[in-house]
């Protein structure tokens, strides 16, 4: 019967015969469902009275690298058999792998139900978007990481800061010298944080999210060097996931009324007179340095570790401008390339982006005006 860890041909074939990835789809159903060599299985997918042959490859897991490399060989067989899909099946399709089927014409399926078939002028069924069951979750490989995450993100803000050619020591040797050089992590040290605090990632890590890009065929490989060929297309990516989390980010957060009035320069000198330790903006009172065309009705700042006993000196003072909002950051690296514009310390670019998204509404605006002048320019300049 089934392997905790993984589910076995035959296994993957049985729930296809007992039409698991069709469940809710009236009129769906596979018959005369057999292995068949060369693919793995065959069988006729009837909706109706329409029916097409279905050529199947059988795969535990499948990554946009892989797919990559087969999906000429697909083209080939559907040039060949117009009358017929050539398809992939898997336990559990990521997002990243149905996103690149579909756009490369590769029929797919998997057992949560996310299905792409197209034969043109015959047979056209598409479903996407379902959540993987526990009853057939399959192991990760060991190397995938969620880059998006922690400190391993790090990494994509090195790429995204500057995508050019990097090797592994390369992005080490930037992580230490963002470390040395950043004037937030200097401020967090001098207000009695961890003088300790760093930006590196061991070269364990790092090795493992370029692994996981390279997959998802984010980066390429150049000899021992990795480029990141469409930097906005990892970034929007990485805006996605971010914004997923962003609602819980802010239940954790605290606001204060703010007694300091509308200018961020005189906002931000008073926080530095509260002794608070390193902080920075981000959204829009860091983006309507460069874009000011909408009015700020909360100021968001992040700092580490907040001081509630002396954030609590705002509580019950006039307020005489936006609020004032403090995140605490899930992981040091927001901090990365963190920059003062008119004496205002500003997180970089690429986060006022994520939050100004995650944000949405008006502020989607101000993203899109931030990445039309400033991190599209950053990225050709590079």
């Amino acid at each position: 019967m089934r392997d905790s860890a993984q589910l076995s041909e035959a296994a993957i074939t049985r729930a296809l015969r007992d039409q698991i990835p069709f469940a809710q789809l009236l009129g769906i159903r596979a018959t005369n469902v057999v292995e068949s060599r060369p693919f793995d299985i065959r069988f006729d997918l009837e909706s109706g009275p329409n029916k097409v042959r279905v050529y199947a490859e059988i795969k535990q897991t499948i990554s946009p690298k892989q797919l990559d490399i087969i999906a000429p060989w697909i083209a080939r067989l559907k040039a060949i058999e117009k009358d017929a899909a050539f398809a992939i099946i898997c336990p559990v399709l990521s997002q990243q792998a149905q996103n690149y089927c579909m756009e490369a014409g590769i029929d797919f399926l998997d057992l949560a139900g996310n299905i792409s078939i197209n034969v043109p002028g015959r047979f056209v069924l598409q479903r996407t978007g379902l959540r993987n069951k526990d009853w057939f979750q399959t192991k990760e490989a060991p190397r995938e990481v969620n880059v998006f995450s922690g400190r391993f993100s790090r990494i994509l803000r090195v790429l995204l800061q500057n995508p050019r050619a990097w090797t592994l020591s390369e992005i080490a040797r930037e992580l230490e010298k963002e470390s040395r050089e950043n004037t937030v992590i200097s401020g967090l040290a001098s207000g009695g944080s961890d003088s300790a605090m760093t930006f590196s990632v061991s070269l364990g890590s790092i090795s493992k999210v370029l692994s996981t890009l390279e997959d998802q065929l984010w980066v390429r490989r150049r000899g021992s060097t990795v480029l990141l060929p469409e930097p906005k297309r990892l970034l929007l990516a990485w805006a996605a996931k971010y914004r997923e989390r962003y609602r819980t980010r802010l239940q954790r957060s605290l606001t204060y009324p703010n007694p300091f009035g509308k200018d961020l320069q005189g906002i931000n000198n008073e926080l530095e007179s509260m002794s608070l330790g390193g902080f920075a903006f981000t959204g829009p009172a860091a983006a309507i340095l460069r874009a000011p065309f909408i009015d700020l009705d909360t100021v968001d700042v992040y700092l580490p570790s907040p001081n509630q006993k002396k954030l609590q000196t705002l509580t019950g003072r006039q307020a005489d401008g936006p609020s004032l909002r403090f995140l605490e950051p899930y992981d040091l690296g927001i901090f990365m390339y963190a920059k003062q514009y008119a004496g205002v310390p500003i997180v970089s670019d690429v986060q006022v982006y994520l939050d100004l998204v995650a944000r949405g509404g008006r502020d989607q605006k101000q993203a899109d005006y931030l990445f039309d002048n400033a991190i599209e320019p950053m990225w050709k300049a590079a």
